[in-house]
């Protein structure tokens, strides 16, 4: 309708225009002083007329289109104008207008309901670009750096120095673990990072987690496995000390009646001395058994502190230097990777270490040509990662789920607590403790930190 009025209204002009035009050449032609000025002044009057139209019309597209640009929704055309060509036109712009300043109100609407969504969330989430200014970041993320704010990057390697390292080389895919000590307890991070492309413009999205509580659920699935098993211990114990006391004082008894002290033999003593015994031996293995629990439940807390590797491992094997040399063990230690320092109790991981080495010694028992290798490398995700590798026997497949269950064992000396307790002073530390292995081949077990 606007572009069928607005060709009539620029058709009449260019008519009358081309009318004038006519009748002025033909007043001159003629000589005709009388109509030929009138005509003349028609023309140039209906050809400013044509300019002024189309200006007129110009004017207010461009108009309307740099308030849009300004994004200036307020603009408001009249609608009750002549010609009703500019009547359309007014009310199209007002009606596109009005269609703008809706969306422009949804799209404010779906921005602050994304940033409380992004503030309120309990995963850290921080948007980087190319330059390394940070574009957002909730209070979660702040939280976690520890920085009431930032606006680069560069700030944060004042502060985390590791965190900082982390986002620098991780990759899109990648999860890195970041360790962080904060009043002596130490925190266990996860770090992710998803590239943003808007039009020409590039971000980096990171988000940083805290993993304490899916610890916390592995370490209840273990307390769950740890009390079955000790229901069943203590069970397997006290059930024939039950048993076995009854039949003991069914001895003295004849019709529900004491046995006269007289009709009292040798054989009824022995009895009740050998049946003693056995409740004895049974009690001591239930004392035992509850020593061993309370060894492994009173770990106390570590104590970090920054432990130089080199020097650690090499402590290590030189403790377990005589056995070594007495078993005839090939023992080396491997470095890889540039990490030189960890953050953990010294004490507790002599423990864990000791251990793991004293199992690969007595799995090399019989076995040819023994080795023992503690390799010390890097992760693809930054996490410190130290093997213990030993030719031995192996464990076999259908045991590999069931040796860090608290008091399962295979030896007929062990305690069973070896590797349970190694385990919890590893979770202690925020890392975890893992195996593989090819039986008569090779065994490993992994230390992630």
């Amino acid at each position: 309708m606007i572009y069928k009025s607005f060709n009539l209204g620029v058709i009449i002009r260019l008519c009358i225009f081309g009318l004038a035009a006519a009748g002025t050449g033909i007043g001159l032609v003629h000589h005709n002083w009388f109509l030929t000025p009138p005509l003349m002044l028609m023309a140039i009057l209906s050809c400013f007329s044509l300019i002024y139209f189309l200006n007129s019309i110009n004017r207010r597209v461009a108009f309307f289109f740099e308030a849009v640009t300004n994004d200036d929704t307020t603009l408001h055309f009249p609608e009750q104008v002549l010609p009703r060509s500019l009547h359309s036109l007014h009310q199209s712009m007002n009606r596109l207008n009005e269609h703008i300043a809706e969306i422009k109100i949804r799209n404010e609407y779906n921005e602050r309901f994304f940033h409380e969504m992004l503030k309120s969330s309990a995963t850290g989430l921080m948007a980087v670009d190319e330059m390394g200014y940070i574009e957002q970041i909730n209070d979660a993320a702040l939280e976690f750096i520890g920085l009431p704010q930032i606006t680069h990057l560069d700030l944060l390697k004042q502060k985390n120095t590791e965190l900082y390292e982390q986002m620098q080389v991780i990759q899109p895919g990648q999860s890195h673990t970041i360790k962080v000590l904060h009043n002596n307890e130490l925190r266990l991070f996860s770090l992710k990072m998803a590239p943003l492309n808007f039009g020409s413009n590039h971000y980096r999205l990171f988000s940083i987690s805290d993993i304490k509580a899916e610890m916390e659920e592995n370490e209840l699935d273990s307390w769950q496995r740890l009390i079955r098993v000790m229901t069943h211990e203590i069970m397997n114990s006290v059930a024939p000390i039950t048993s076995l006391s009854n039949t003991l004082s069914r001895i003295f008894l004849r019709d529900r009646k004491p046995l006269p002290v007289g009709e009292v033999t040798g054989k009824h003593i022995s009895k009740i001395i050998d049946g003693l015994e056995v409740i004895e031996n049974t009690g001591k293995g239930l004392m035992r058994f509850v020593e061993d629990y309370r060894k492994l439940t009173r770990l106390p807390n570590p104590v970090f502190r920054p432990i130089a590797l080199d020097n650690w491992l090499n402590g290590v094997g030189i403790l377990m230097k005589n056995r070594l040399d007495e078993e005839k063990i090939d023992f080396r230690i491997i470095r890889k990777g540039s990490q030189r320092e960890l953050l953990g109790d010294e004490k507790m991981l002599n423990l864990v270490l000791i251990n793991l080495l004293n199992n690969a010694v007595d799995a090399l028992e019989n076995v040819k040509n023994k080795k023992i290798t503690v390799t010390v490398s890097e992760e693809p995700t930054g996490r410190l990662k130290i093997s213990i590798t030993d030719n031995g026997k192996g464990i076999p497949p259908e045991e590999i789920d069931k040796i860090f269950i608290p008091f399962y064992t295979t030896k007929e000396n062990g305690s069973g607590i070896g590797l349970s307790t190694s385990r919890k002073i590893m979770r202690l530390h925020r890392g975890t403790i893992s195996v593989v292995s090819k039986p008569n081949e090779h065994t490993s077990f992994m230390l992630n930190f």
